[in-house]
């Protein structure tokens, strides 16, 4: 039985080095993200040959689904998955896939597997420059939008995150969880968020928050997926400040131009923010794919 343990924070260039590639994209590829994750939806790790396999836990200690080992020898590990799998008890899932390594799957073990598009957990992927311009009449909703919030809400103030205003960032999540009626207390991503913010520079994340008055309305965080892509973590932002989501979208993308795209992540099935998502153009929707071995 392979043996799986839990992301550990000192080993997270170590689990990416197994993931290396320079024209990634998707969030799969970004161990930051999902140690900071990784106890909220038990993601565990084991290796088989100098190959390690990620895979997603439910709370009864069940595989809800493995993801497609990476490194020397994929087909041993995948062999391994069915044996891990058999002595489980269970069928071998796969979950999280990619179209590229769905159809990796599907070549290593033809015809063994059943595979069904997942509708919450495709990645929004845009142009960088396409969110920090907004050029052309498809934005310019979000043109108008942004004016008006700098027309409406005098003295506002951008500023990179740092270790000194990380307490502004967190006020700016504390306050949203009141504005939405959360108690922040049995709210899981406030902990991430804190967990994030207190190893800002370990974790090479970068941020920025708004200011209206002095006051934080707005944070956002995130962190590299490669040379090519930067991906969104997190967002908040007060709607009592209205324009206040489009402003930090806009501000943090003008400082993340040297990447060629952003990854603003899933929509979890949220019909509200999946048109949020849509509604900003995005140059690839990354489709995932879960995969139910046949035997």
């Amino acid at each position: 039985m392979l043996n799986f343990q839990h992301l550990e924070k000192s080993k997270i260039k170590e689990y990416e080095s197994y993931y290396s590639d320079p024209n990634a994209v998707g969030l799969e590829y970004n161990f930051v993200s999902a140690y900071l994750w990784s106890r909220e939806y038990d993601i565990k790790v084991a290796f088989y040959d100098d190959t390690m396999i990620k895979a997603y836990f439910r709370d009864n200690g069940s595989v809800w689904g493995y993801c497609l080992p990476s490194g020397k020898n994929v087909k041993g590990a995948v062999d391994a998955v069915f044996a891990d799998a058999k002595e489980k008890n269970e069928r071998a899932c796969f979950g999280y896939l990619s179209q590229k390594e769905r159809d990796a799957l599907e070549a290593l073990c033809p015809e063994r597997f059943v595979f069904e598009r997942s509708d919450t957990t495709q990645d929004y992927i845009y142009f960088s420059d396409d969110l920090a311009y907004l050029a052309g009449k498809k934005y310019h909703s979000k043109r108008n939008h942004i004016s008006k919030f700098f027309r409406t809400f005098g003295n506002t103030e951008v500023k990179s995150m740092a270790p000194e205003n990380i307490g502004d960032a967190m006020t700016v999540v504390e306050l949203w969880c009141e504005e939405n009626g959360i108690d922040r207390e049995s709210y899981a991503e406030y902990y991430v968020i804190r967990e994030a913010l207190d190893n800002l520079i370990e974790f090479a994340m970068r941020g920025i928050i708004l200011y209206v008055e002095r006051k934080p309305v707005a944070m956002t965080l995130g962190s590299e997926i490669s040379p090519v892509c930067f991906d969104v973590n997190f967002e908040k932002a007060l709607t009592a400040y209205d324009g206040s989501y489009a402003v930090i979208n806009n501000e943090f993308a003008k400082r993340l131009t040297a990447y060629t795209y952003i990854n603003r992540e899933e929509d979890l099935g949220l019909e509200g923010l999946r048109k949020s998502k849509l509604s900003y153009h995005p140059a690839i929707i990354y489709d995932r794919y879960d995969g139910v071995a046949k035997w």
